[in-house]
C-alpha cells in the first residue's frame, strides 16, 4: 500500500542532473543487466516511486512479475539466478547498503566483476547502481507519487 504523503515538487532540471549515470548505464549494458542492478537496488532503498518504475520498465522489457519479486529479494532465491546474475545483484547489494560494507567495494568483488563482465561492463554497472541510489533518494526526500508515473500496474504500486 502506498503511504499517504504530500509530494513535494522537483524541477525538470534537478531531474536532469541526475540522468547521465542512468543513460550511461543503458548505452553500455545489456538490458538485462541493468534491470538487474536497478530493480535490486531500488528493492534495497524502498524508493516507491523508483520501485514502480523499475518494475514497469522490466516488465515492458519481458519480465515475469515472479521473476522481478525473486531480483527483489535474490538471497532468497540465490539458486535460482546464474553465476553473472548473482555477481550484478552482489554488485548492487554492496554499492546500495554501505552501512554494511564501509570498503564499499572489496577488492575479490572488484576483481570477480572484472573476471566476469569484463572493464567496461563492470564500470557501467558502478556508475548505473551509484545513479539508481541517487535517484531512489531524490524519489524519497521530494516524496514522489508512484500513482503519477505513467503505464503503472498493480503489482508496480505494491
Amino acid at each position: 500500500m502506498i503511504p499517504s504523503m504530500t509530494a513535494r515538487e522537483i524541477p525538470q532540471e534537478i531531474i536532469d542532473m541526475f540522468y547521465p549515470p542512468m543513460q550511461y548505464m543503458r548505452e553500455k549494458l545489456d538490458p538485462d543487466y541493468g534491470h538487474l542492478a536497478a530493480v535490486r537496488a531500488t528493492a534495497i532503498n524502498g524508493c516507491t516511486v523508483c520501485t514502480a518504475i523499475h518494475r514497469r520498465n522490466a516488465r515492458e522489457h519481458g519480465w515475469s512479475e515472479d521473476y522481478i519479486l525473486k531480483v527483489e529479494q535474490w538471497t532468497r532465491h540465490a539458486s535460482e539466478f546464474s553465476e553473472t546474475e548473482a555477481l550484478i545483484l552482489e554488485l548492487a547489494d554492496t554499492i546500495t547498503e554501505l552501512d554494511d560494507a564501509p570498503d564499499s567495494l572489496p577488492n575479490d568483488l572488484w576483481n570477480r566483476a572484472l573476471d566476469t563482465l569484463g572493464e567496461e561492463v563492470t564500470r557501467a554497472l558502478i556508475v548505473g547502481i551509484v545513479g539508481v541510489n541517487s535517484y531512489n533518494r531524490l524519489g524519497i526526500a521530494f516524496k514522489q507519487d508512484p500513482r503519477d508515473v505513467a503505464r503503472v500496474t498493480d503489482f508496480d504500486l505494491q
